[in-house]
């Protein structure tokens, strides 16, 4: 039986093995020796232990997640979503130790990851793309010419990790300054669109580079980087733009040579769509793209990874069915000292925390899904999953997600601008 190391944790690693193990493999977990929270592993038939604290040092420690992979014996790796998802080191380590890796290749997944090299990819294919600089001298010059607000994030980052909005001249005093003590950072920056619309497709392609469409959704709540709830199909783009955006999508995955599954995002103000970033990795609003395609995700992974070969039109998203997805983000370490969640008419929840452990590593508590066919009811759905949830001991962000459900029609501009990178 082929062994695989699923290189995550909490819900979606719960999720990977047993997707895995229905397709025939043999499911080995991850845990670092500081995470308390264990419980996705007692579902796999073993566990690597991880040494070191911190996420940088454990789950996203690429030398760590191979060492693992080797000392288990694994024929390949799955990280799900996620930083290490997107860390093109992974299945370049992973090749040179004969282990496979399932997802997109390293040098798309280094392409994607460079915000320089994506966005000039996406314009070379005749992608719209904002106004944009990278480097100091080239980041000046362009506020100089567009103006502000602009947004800067490091060239390779992801996540939103130390993205900043320049809305005054102190601001970019301050960037400029940053910028110039060269730690090694590469910096890049683009025109801010104020209450843009942030819109993400989600693609499969195989390796003879057929494209399916597993749907799209549009993020109604962003703090931050953070995405705290998002919705399916898109209501505020008109339909001529969206079917643009998703022709534009399988345009740029197709030129960068991408396989496997992919989520491109865009940002939407009222006269246009932009290219905002590229995502080779499951996205974390994989449940929704199921609900409307009937397909597991992971599994599609699994048979893309293994060469299988995609027939156009087999797959499609129904844009009849509805999905709003609530995220109750973690908002600092803490101990659960209360965790219930409490069924729900019309939601579901995605959690796999140990209430009996406290909380270190993991950032998110739970992922409330509802599906129908009308938005309305599933935002009563959601309303009421939220508020009856009775989360204690760590802060979350469940009381601004139950606010904004409360006094939005959802149909509305989002009450926060372009988000700032996920």
């Amino acid at each position: 039986m082929r062994k695989v190391l699923i290189a995550n944790r909490g819900a979606i690693a719960a999720r990977a093995i047993e997707t895995f193990r229905e397709q025939g493999w043999s499911p080995i977990a991850v845990a670092a020796t500081s995470d308390p929270q264990r419980l996705h592993t007692t579902a796999a038939d073993g566990c690597a232990y991880l040494p070191g604290t911190g996420l940088a040092e454990t789950y996203d420690h690429v030398g760590r997640i191979v060492a693992a992979a080797r000392e288990q014996g694994v024929d390949a790796v799955y990280p799900g979503y996620g930083a290490l998802a997107e860390d093109p080191a992974l299945p370049r380590q992973l090749a040179a130790a004969g282990i496979a890796y399932i997802g997109p290749g390293a040098d798309v997944l280094a392409e994607a990851r460079d915000k320089e090299r994506a966005v000039a990819t996406a314009g070379s294919l005749g992608l719209p793309v904002l106004p944009h600089a990278a480097g100091p001298a080239a980041i000046a010059a362009l506020i100089r010419d567009i103006g502000l607000p602009v947004i800067l994030k490091p060239v390779d980052g992801c996540g939103g990790l130390g993205v900043r909005i320049l809305q005054t001249a102190r601001d970019t005093e301050e960037a400029l300054a940053v910028m110039a003590r060269d730690d090694g950072t590469q910096w890049y920056a683009e025109r801010y669109v104020e209450k843009g619309r942030v819109v993400g497709v989600t693609v499969a392609l195989d390796d003879g580079g057929t494209v399916v469409a597993l749907g799209e959704r549009e993020s109604l709540l962003v703090d931050g980087s953070m995405k705290l709830l998002e919705a399916s199909p898109v209501q505020g783009v008109g339909p001529e733009r969206l079917e643009r955006m998703c022709a534009d999508a399988a345009r740029l995955v197709t030129g960068m040579g991408l396989r496997n599954v992919a989520t491109v995002e865009f940002v939407v103000d009222a006269h246009s769509h932009y290219f905002l970033e590229v995502n080779g990795r499951l996205p974390l609003a994989y449940r929704m793209c199921e609900a409307q395609t009937g397909v597991d995700l992971v599994a599609l992974q699994i048979e893309l990874a293994q060469g299988g070969f995609l027939t156009p039109g087999a797959v499609t998203a129904d844009r009849r069915v509805h999905c709003l997805e609530a995220r109750l983000f973690i908002e600092g370490p803490g101990t659960i000292e209360r965790l219930s969640l409490p069924p729900a008419p019309g939601a579901t929840y995605n959690c796999a925390l140990d209430v009996s452990q406290p909380v270190v590593l993991d950032n998110i508590v739970t992922q409330i899904l509802a599906t129908g066919a009308d938005r309305g009811a599933l935002a009563e759905a959601v309303l009421e999953a939220v508020e009856s949830s009775d989360i204690t001991g760590v802060a979350h962000c469940a009381a601004d997600i139950a606010g904004w459900l409360r006094h939005s029609d959802l149909t509305g501009e989002p009450l926060t601008g372009q988000a700032l990178g996920v």
